[in-house]
């Protein structure tokens, strides 16, 4: 009877040691994967598109107005990288996978030039249906569409 309860405490110890092991190498593989950036990457490009992709689908112009004026406003906040501008068009901004804008334009040309005028251009009495377009090398939004949609 002893020998067969110290087997079971034996056979229990196993067990636990197996346990630890795997739990250290579940712990060990979750530490590798943080400390490559792989998971902090995906977290920042989901953050910085969320403000934009909240968006999606059909809007009202007046919606689409503060989203014109918000990447406007992006824009200015990211002045020092112009890589990270954001486009506006008057279409569907799903086939632009480059930003083209140049290194040497300040925020405030760019907006001038390529977010202000679209602006003026919504209805508010209006729906819009708003798409994206997203840089091919980082994933981030680098553009925003938008397309009038008739209602029947």
């Amino acid at each position: 009877m002893e020998n067969a309860s110290k087997a079971l405490i034996i056979a229990g110890a196993i067990l636990l040691s197996i346990l630890i092991i795997g739990l250290g190498m579940m712990i060990y593989t979750q530490a590798e994967g943080i400390a490559s950036g792989d998971q902090i990457k995906s977290q920042e490009i989901q953050t910085r598109n969320r403000q934009f992709t909240q968006y999606d689908g059909v809007q009202s112009g007046t919606t689409v107005r503060q989203i014109i004026s918000s990447i406007a406003s992006y824009n200015i906040a990211t002045a020092e990288d112009s890589s990270q501008f954001v486009t506006v068009i008057a279409g569907d901004a799903s086939e632009v996978t480059s930003n083209e804008a140049d290194d040497d334009v300040t925020a405030a040309a760019f907006n001038s030039a390529n977010v202000n005028p679209k602006r003026s251009t919504i209805k508010a009495g209006k729906n819009y249906k708003v798409s994206f377009g997203y840089d091919a090398t980082t994933g981030y939004v680098i553009a925003v569409g938008f397309v009038e949609v008739t209602t029947n």
